[in-house]
């Protein structure tokens, strides 16, 4: 089964409507710190198009867990000793499927006391529909517990069940409470064995609620789809890396795109999150590079709705999102945190185009020295509480083309620029070679305003209808027209 996902680098041109003004400009290449990586999004590194291959259903066995001693009915006995049985007696190329029950899971891998499950390469795991497979886990605030974990598996498909857990506290509402939590750490945990990347793994169809840290987690690993999931409830949304619905990293000191645990082509596509107790729907984190974050439904968030974590995370793309109502930004690039891994700009090149962001605290927001992004076509439409569309402080090179911001109150405006001014002397700086061009700010509370800045391009924007001013200047700073 392969999802053809690729990314199209084609022209556009001006429709003069209210849809985004689109423009005709190729993304330009990313500065080359990276290897020879420099075009953003599903490409190899000469910047062709690809597909990222995913696996091909099964074509052997069906083993079913009830066959091995596995109870369907809620409250019974242990349960994850059976499917483990079926996941040791299955070959690559078999599935094993949970037939529609609630699958009690109360003890952990032999092997491996931080797991229910362990996946196997070529092995799927499968349930009978998202709302009938319920596989509950007695996890409850253990360090670095799965429900299901994959190490340098390949070929492997996790879909149609639920995971959540025994714990019945509250849920994460506090963005400052390091305390709170429980249930596992991580509903899915996938990543590398010895160096090696898990690659070709397909999650799809999957509910995940009850957890404390990430719903999925893919850590230096490539190739991996995540499609159709839904994630809500975190049990807390506290520093530290709580309360994250998909997490997308790299390794922490691992720069080098011919390493073997390059984090990459990973495709987060089609998903929905309830952001009511989640951090961040969305993370990229540490130096991960050329994946695709697309078409995915957010509501609410505490905290950016899709951040890149101000690790590194360099020519990624972001299209086609619907984020809404996010306490915080829609889309944030830069990250201010970090009590253990001193957070400060994303990487170069990364791409966010074609959103639509709606009722966020910020639409866009990109700080703390992120270079170089390109910012199009995105849709803002903001709300009561809004602050600004899209805004900017330290990060140069910038461009925004053809993006439609509307709405807004009191003190909103459209675009924003400001100095900024760093965390613990990190990223301390002004908007610097930004463009601002062919934007399309209609029935706005204002428009365009400059606080801080340098080499800066302003030129064919529309502004129509707004209620206050168009267009502010700081004294002493030069905008070319």
């Amino acid at each position: 089964m392969a999802l053809g996902l690729v990314i199209l680098l084609s022209a556009c041109t001006d429709k003069g409507s209210e849809e985004p003004v689109e423009n005709d400009e190729a993304v330009g290449p990313a500065p080359t710190e990276h290897g020879d990586w420099q075009v953003p999004g599903l490409v190899d590194r000469s910047g062709s198009p690809i597909e990222v291959p995913t696996p091909d259903s099964a074509t052997g066995r069906t083993l079913y867990v009830t066959d091995f001693g596995a109870d369907p009915d809620p409250d019974s006995h242990d349960d994850a000793a059976a499917i483990r049985a079926a996941m040791e007696a299955a070959e690559p190329g078999d599935e094993v499927v949970l037939p529609a029950g609630t699958y009690d899971l109360r003890s952990t891998d032999p092997d491996d006391e931080s797991a229910n499950i362990v996946l196997r390469s070529g092995v799927d795991l499968r349930g009978e529909g998202q709302e009938s497979t319920v596989l509950l886990s007695s996890f409850d605030g253990e360090d670095d517990s799965r429900v299901i974990r994959g190490s340098g598996v390949h070929d492997v498909i996790v879909a149609d069940f639920t995971i959540t857990s025994r714990y019945e506290g509250p849920l994460g509402t506090d963005p400052n409470d390091g305390e709170a939590g429980g249930g596992p750490m991580y509903g899915i945990y996938l990543g590398a064995h010895k160096g090696q990347a898990s690659s070709r793994v397909l999650v799809e169809n999957v509910g995940i609620r009850k957890f404390e840290r990430h719903g999925i987690s893919v850590k230096a690993s490539r190739e991996v789809t995540l499609s159709g999931n839904y994630i809500s409830e975190a049990t807390a949304v506290g520093p530290g890396g709580q309360g994250y619905g998909i997490a997308i990293e790299g390794s922490r000191n691992q720069r080098d795109p011919d390493a073997a645990n390059d984090s990459r082509h990973n495709v987060v596509i089609g998903n929905t999150f309830d952001g009511k107790h989640l951090r961040h729907a969305i993370l990229l984190q540490f130096p991960t590079h050329n994946n695709l974050v697309a078409e995915n439904t957010i509501v609410g968030s505490h905290l950016d709705a899709i951040d890149l974590h101000g690790e590194g995370e360099y020519l990624n793309e972001i299209r086609d999102n619907t984020v809404v109502d996010g306490q915080r930004a829609g889309i944030a690039l830069g990250n201010s945190g970090g009590s253990k891994n001193k957070h400060d700009a994303s990487g170069p090149g990364n791409w966010i185009h074609s959103n639509h962001l709606i009722g966020n605290r910020q639409g866009i927001l990109v700080i703390l020295g992120t270079p170089n992004t390109l910012i199009e076509d995105n849709w803002i439409n903001a709300g009561e509480h809004s602050k600004a569309g899209i805004e900017i402080r330290n990060a140069p090179g910038t461009e925004l083309h053809g993006n439609y911001i509307t709405g807004g109150t009191d003190d909103f405006w459209a675009i924003q620029l400001s100095e900024d001014r760093g965390t613990d002397g990190r990223g301390k700086g002004i908007p610097s070679g930004l463009k601002i061009e062919r934007n399309a700010i209609r029935q706005a509370t204002n428009g365009i305003r400059i606080d801080a800045g340098k080499d800066l391009s302003v030129v064919g924007n529309v502004l129509d209808g707004i209620d206050g001013a168009e267009l502010r200047v700081a004294d002493g700073i030069e905008v070319g027209r």
